[in-house]
């Protein structure tokens, strides 16, 4: 049978709790402490270890199959890599190409007009 004390600011009967020292009051609220011979001690928790299902892989014994599946993966990450540092240099290389071209279509073009002032 479980003891009760009584609240300091109510008065109303409380119960301890279990591997507590200290409360609050079921009615008001109140922060308790649990007087030391009505303290109970905690139920002690019952802990279980995980059966053991499927061992760790060893890296000795499993190196050739994880290194033969990451295998597609180096090679197109290598190959976006290759793709990249063409592109890198090619694309400014192609853009100063149509830029010259276009200044030079627009400096074509507008030679008559100029030659055609000039002899005029």
């Amino acid at each position: 049978m479980t003891q009760t004390f009584p609240c300091v600011a109510c008065g109303a009967p409380n119960s301890p709790e279990a591997g507590q020292i200290r409360m609050a009051c079921t009615y008001c609220g109140t922060n308790l402490t649990i007087p030391e011979h009505l303290r109970i001690k905690p139920k002690p928790t019952v802990v279980s270890t995980p059966a053991r299902g499927v061992p760790t892989p060893s890296l000795e014994k499993d190196a050739p199959e994880l290194l033969r599946k990451a295998q597609p993966i180096a090679v197109k990450a290598w190959n976006s890599y290759v793709y990249w540092t063409w592109l890198r240099r090619l694309i400014p290389a192609c853009l100063s190409i149509l830029i010259i071209g276009f200044l030079l279509c627009v400096a074509l073009g507008a030679l008559p007009f100029i030659l055609g002032s000039l002899l005029d």
